[in-house]
C-alpha cells in the first residue's frame, strides 16, 4: 500500500466539496433515523460509511453533481409519485484520466510542518457520464380508457460530470501512483435532495456522487 502525503494545500473548490459532503452525510444520518426498518437502511448505511471514509482523507476522492426529474402538469396520479431516496447510477468513467505534475508543499510530520517538499499531485481530470431511471404512474396513454388509463412509465435522469480534482499526494518515487478508474471501479448514486409537487406536477432534484477510487486501489 503506497503511503500518501498528508499535505496542506487546500483549495475554494476543495473546501466546497468538503460543505457539500457534511450536508450530504447529515442528510443520510437523518434519513437513517427516519428507515431502520426499511429495505434501504443497509444500502443507506454502506453509502454513509463510504462517505465518511472520504471525509476523513487528506484529498477529496468525489465528484458532485446534480440532476432533475420534471413532469408535466396533469402527468402524474397525485399521491401515487413517490420517488426512492437513493438510486444507483450507471457512470461511464472511460472518459476520466490521471494526470500526475510535480508540486511544491507544505507537509505535516511527527516533528513538524516541512516547507518547499516536492511531491507528485494526483489528479483525476476529464468527465464521467451517467445514467439512472426511475418508474413513475402516469397519464400517458394515448387517450386510452378516455384518457384516465395510468400506464407506469421510465423517466431518466443522464448528464456529465466534470473532474479536475486532486486525490492524492505521493512519493516522486512512486512511478505509477494512479487508480485504474474503469477495473478499480466508480461507485455512482443519486440522493434526493428536493421533492416539489404543486397539484399534478412534481419535479424532483437528485445530488449526484461519484466516489473515485484513491491511490491505495491495486493497479493491476
Amino acid at each position: 500500500m503506497r503511503e500518501n502525503y498528508n499535505v496542506r494545500r487546500h483549495t475554494d473548490t476543495e473546501q466546497d466539496n468538503r460543505l457539500k459532503l457534511e450536508e450530504m452525510i447529515k442528510r443520510i444520518e437523518d434519513k437513517l433515523a427516519e428507515t431502520s426498518n426499511s429495505s434501504t437502511h443497509q444500502q443507506l448505511t454502506d453509502l454513509l460509511t463510504d462517505l465518511q471514509e472520504v471525509q476523513q482523507a487528506n484529498c477529496l476522492a468525489i465528484l458532485f453533481d446534480q440532476c432533475t426529474i420534471e413532469f408535466p402538469a396533469n402527468s402524474v396520479q397525485t399521491g401515487l409519485v413517490e420517488p426512492p431516496f437513493i438510486v444507483n447510477v450507471l457512470s461511464d468513467p472511460f472518459f476520466l484520466d490521471c494526470c500526475i505534475t510535480p508540486v511544491q508543499v507544505s507537509a505535516s510530520t511527527p516533528c513538524g510542518d516541512v516547507e518547499g517538499v516536492t511531491v507528485n499531485e494526483v489528479r483525476a481530470v476529464g468527465y464521467i457520464n451517467y445514467y439512472f431511471n426511475l418508474e413513475f404512474s402516469t397519464f400517458f396513454n394515448s387517450g386510452q380508457s378516455n384518457c384516465a388509463l395510468v400506464n407506469t412509465l421510465p423517466f431518466s435522469c443522464t448528464g456529465t460530470t466534470c473532474a479536475d480534482n486532486v486525490i492524492c499526494y505521493t512519493s516522486l518515487e512512486d512511478s505509477d501512483p494512479c487508480p485504474d478508474f474503469c477495473n478499480s471501479g466508480v461507485q455512482s448514486v443519486a440522493v434526493l435532495v428536493a421533492a416539489s409537487r404543486a397539484g399534478n406536477k412534481a419535479t424532483f432534484t437528485f445530488d449526484i456522487l461519484h466516489l473515485l477510487p484513491d491511490c491505495n486501489s491495486d493497479n493491476e
